[in-house]
């Protein structure tokens, strides 16, 4: 390596601001989660299964903008700016059409989604309520996801930490008075925190779209820049891009696959993972950063011609993954029990929390080191079907089967169940420690376009 200065300098420079904003976005969540949890089990069920649907269509829109995020940061370091504009006309193009098909899922089948989870009448009634409303910031959030991923491709990644500490104020803000009837506003419960999403989020498009043009970032261009795109260009894009969606894609319905087994366990049961959820999104933010900054590194170096340069960095960011979850874990096992006095928990929803936390710290090493090399180092590389090939092999295969024999037959307890299915984790770990050592994950996707 060069410098590793320089590299240890770039690595800060990107993953902190990315690590901040990823923070402060899951806080959104966990303050939705900190906030129902007052009012019930039940309701707390109902906002998580409908938030399942929001995190299916976040992960539709990741692999369209991941996908493009490849081209993105290989085309900045050729200092293409055409083929740039043509890239984020693309991504918004597929993610508005996503944003649109869910939009009308919520609007007119909420009730069908729900039930999809859970048999519970009370759950699925309150879930569809709730969707019903955010499902209108749907296509917002997807115009959004684009600009923010996009510009981290091109290292602007201040304004995504900006946008997200406005939009988490005005989301807790508008949680407080529509939850519980503040300040003169109606008591709405559960749909009170489904406005305020929708607020949050038509602040923070606006914010970041308009900031983008009036400050002239990179991505500032015309829409006719943006559709100017050629049939090879096109065909080239969808058949790389294409294998980062369909992961994505086959990831969420097994995602989806676990929170039908976890709801048919208990109503409990997700409201346990629930709250794992909402706390581990946070604490994983660390090595989130560390796998987007990869991406980014990784993407530039291939895009300069310096491919033995990306191969030293991808060693190690691999390495500095593993000893970031090590230290993500032992967090967690410190904070879960302070933590969860501030909720308003029944004695047996505590007690399977606390054990199913721990369950994860286990599991956080092989969690950091599997997203910085399939999300981060394999698709900079343009190794995007091998990803797809581990990430799918080892949930379908290996996740699935064993969770709904655990969860379903055994009627095994919450928290092993959430164990069997992190052992995905550990055969996607020794799979890509393969990979990365192999060298055979290096591909120049712009170096002919």
């Amino acid at each position: 390596m060069k410098s590793k200065k320089k590299f240890y300098k770039q690595l800060v420079t990107i993953a902190v601001p990315i690590t901040i904003q990823s923070m402060i976005s899951s806080s959104v969540n966990m303050a939705d989660v900190f906030m129902i949890g007052k009012l019930g089990a039940t309701k707390l069920a109902a906002l998580g299964l409908a938030n399942q649907i929001m995190f299916l269509m976040a992960l539709l829109l990741y692999g369209i903008n991941s996908g493009s995020a490849v081209f993105m940061s290989q085309f900045w370091g050729k200092k293409d700016k055409k083929s740039l504009y043509k890239v984020l006309g693309i991504a918004l193009i597929g993610s508005i059409f996503v944003g649109a098909i869910f939009f009308a899922g919520g609007q007119f089948t909420p009730k069908f989604l729900i039930k999809i989870y859970s048999p519970d009448i009370e759950v699925i009634n309150l879930g569809a309520s709730y969707l019903k409303i955010v499902s209108w910031s749907y296509i917002i959030t997807a115009i959004s996801m684009v600009y923010g991923i996009q510009l981290r491709s091109v290292g602007i990644l201040k304004l995504g930490v900006y946008t997200s500490v406005i939009s988490l104020i005005v989301n807790v803000f508008f949680n407080y008075i529509l939850i519980f009837g503040k300040l003169g506003f109606p008591e709405l419960g559960i749909e009170g925190a489904a406005i305020a999403t929708l607020i949050a989020r038509i602040i923070e498009m606006t914010i970041i779209v308009g900031l983008v043009y009036k400050k002239k970032y990179p991505l500032a261009c015309k829409i006719k820049e943006m559709v100017k795109i050629d049939r090879d260009f096109l065909k080239k894009f969808v058949l790389t891009t294409s294998p980062v969606v369909a992961n994505e894609m086959l990831w969420a319905l097994g995602m989806t696959g676990y929170a039908m087994v976890y709801a048919r366990m208990s109503t409990e049961s997700v409201a346990v993972i629930n709250i794992v959820d909402s706390i581990a999104r946070i604490l994983f933010t660390g090595f989130f950063g560390i796998a987007s900054a990869a991406a980014v590194m990784i993407g530039h170096k291939i895009g300069e011609k310096e491919e033995e340069e990306a191969i030293k960095y991808g060693y190690l960011l691999g390495k500095i993954s593993v000893y970031i979850g090590i230290v993500t874990g032992v967090i967690m096992v410190i904070i879960v029990k302070p933590l969860l006095s501030f909720y308003n928990l029944e004695v047996e929803v505590y007690d399977l929390v606390v054990k199913t936390m721990y369950v994860l710290a286990v599991l956080t090493p092989f969690k950091s080191f599997t997203a910085t090399t399939v999300v981060g180092i394999l698709r900079a590389g343009g190794d995007v079907k091998y990803c797809l090939v581990l990430d799918i092999t080892a949930l379908w295969l290996v996740g699935i089967p064993l969770v709904i024999y655990g969860g379903l037959t055994l009627g095994l307890p919450i928290y092993i169940v959430y164990g069997l299915a992190g052992s995905e984790e550990v055969i996607k770990f020794i799979f890509s420690v393969r990979r990365v050592v192999s060298k055979k994950w290096i591909t120049n996707l712009v170096e002919n376009m």
